[in-house]
């Protein structure tokens, strides 16, 4: 099981990026069907073609990722399938270098805003799982904990139940309502007299109307849980499973909440848990909560505990570092020592505030990005796009890939312990350990020249923001770049 990616992108680095699919394919040659190469590029548009047809027997499972990032999920994936090319993975992100560095990985990505998308797109079809990881600043005190303001939890939880009416509706008993004329389920010609759901009752725009009264609209993104699971789930039904992660601050109210609305749309089994990826040896602190459902199959929570102890790594042995190592945050995190932790135990929670961490006996000495990477579980190759600002953004915000394997292995009844042991002992082997270690840099004043140059040089393709315009109207779009 090895990864090789590019070392640290090379200044002429070019990732294409804005679809995930592909809007090249030659218009000649012979029809399919009555379809022309365009003319289906364009009903799938901005997903890949291949998805307006039904999966061949052996082929992978269609994921969305919503809130993508820079590739923590898909890399969960990689570590759990170990190269059997299980999942067939397509990304959302708003964020441009978050989106780069994924499209860099391997991955595909759409850049754009999850709310200005049409979940009625037919290439949505045939999705089978669906991967969430709402921006979940709004939750912590870096964020003043926003979302646990009374005002905004009760706008959240009245926007989840909008959610259910614009996707299912409510239940019908059976025998006639009340107001029979105006029941889309008692009016109706065919109607059997039993009870089901009416169907949609709101739109989308309507459904996420409460959102823009929220303090801080990020609060909201979260509802695009429930928007996305139940419109595949009420307009497909082929969604199988459900993976969500978020800040382990997120209050039980509204994780009790997202599961009432997925048990009132008919999923099977639906939990939560909080987990910190050190219990599975990861070498820093990363406490999540994770949500995840089955479709037709109860979810077993707590198989997403390890069946045998794993052994935990201190920074020091995960990084190479001399024992006796203790690193100074400038003031950024206040643990039990202070502003300092010793790199002989575990570390702390990353975050992007990791650029400006130093040795305090040697105040020259910063983290690597690769050192950073290694922390939260990315192999110290992995081609991070964009400054080493938005690199180290990129990093705090991701989803830990050892958590990743061991949320959706636990869902889907796949073994993933040995393989996130495996995979841990391999990036911190020697061989990762020799990219991440400190290199001799080019001046600052190059460095940002190179940055500003891959900034423009990037480039989504030609139509997109014309697409995404006419699109279904979306909330405003203010705060939804993702930042934790």
């Amino acid at each position: 099981m090895t990864y090789r990616y590019p070392e640290i992108p090379p200044r002429d680095f070019r990732p294409r990026l804005s679809t995930a699919g592909d809007l090249h394919w030659p218009d000649e040659g012979p029809q399919m069907g009555p379809w022309t190469h365009s003319e289906l590029v364009a009903l799938a548009y901005p997903w890949p073609v291949a998805w307006l047809f039904p999966p061949q027997p052996g082929e992978p499972q269609r994921v969305v990722n919503l809130f993508a990032g820079a590739g923590g999920w898909e890399q969960g994936l990689r570590v759990l399938d170990a190269g059997t090319d299980r999942f067939d993975v397509v990304g959302v992100e708003i964020n441009f270098d978050a989106s780069a560095t994924a499209v860099a990985a391997g991955g595909r990505r759409i850049v754009a805003d999850v709310r200005g998308l049409d979940l009625a797109n037919p290439a949505l079809r045939y999705v089978e799982g669906l991967t969430v990881s709402a921006p979940c600043q709004v939750w912590t005190p870096a964020g003043l904990r926003q979302g646990h303001q009374d005002h905004n939890i009760e706008l959240l939880l009245d926007t989840f139940t909008m959610a259910c009416e614009a996707t299912f509706g409510h239940w019908h008993d059976s025998g006639e309502c009340d107001e029979a004329a105006d029941c889309g389920v008692c009016s109706d010609p065919e109607w059997d007299g039993y009870g089901g759901f009416t169907g949609p009752l709101l739109t989308y725009d309507e459904a996420r109307s409460l959102v823009p009264q929220m303090s801080d609209e990020r609060i909201g993104l979260i509802a695009e849980t429930l928007i996305w699971s139940l419109t595949l789930t009420a307009r497909y039904d082929n969604l199988r499973w459900l993976a969500m992660e978020q800040s382990s601050a997120l209050p039980e109210i509204v994780l009790d909440a997202l599961r009432d609305e997925l048990y009132t749309a008919d999923w099977c089994g639906a939990g939560y848990q909080v987990l910190d990826a050190a219990d599975t040896g990861l070498a820093s602190h990363r406490r999540r909560v994770y949500l995840v459902a089955g479709r037709h199959h109860y979810v077993n929570v707590e198989a997403m505990h390890p069946a045998s102890p794993m052994p935990q790594r201190t920074a020091a042995q995960a990084l190479g570092w001399p024992e006796g190592v203790r690193v100074n945050t400038r003031g950024n995190r206040k643990t039990s020592g202070g502003n300092e932790w010793s790199a002989d135990k575990v570390a702390p929670g990353i975050t992007s505030k990791i650029r400006g961490w130093y040795w305090v006996h040697d105040k020259e000495r910063r983290f690597t990005v690769p050192e950073a990477a290694l922390l939260v579980g990315m192999p110290a190759d992995y081609p991070w796009t964009g400054s080493r600002s938005s690199a180290t953004q990129q990093l705090g915000d991701i989803v830990a890939p050892t958590e990743a394997a061991r949320v959706v292995g636990a869902l889907l009844n796949m073994p993933w312990q040995d393989k996130v042991d495996h995979y841990l002992a391999q990036i911190y082997g020697p061989d990762s350990l020799a990219l991440a270690a400190p290199r001799e840099a080019p001046p600052t004043s190059e460095r940002a020249a190179a940055a500003t140059a891959t900034s423009q040089q990037v480039e989504t393709l030609p139509g997109f923001e014309d697409w995404l315009a006419g699109a279904t109207p979306a909330a405003p779009r203010g705060g939804a770049a993702r930042r934790r």
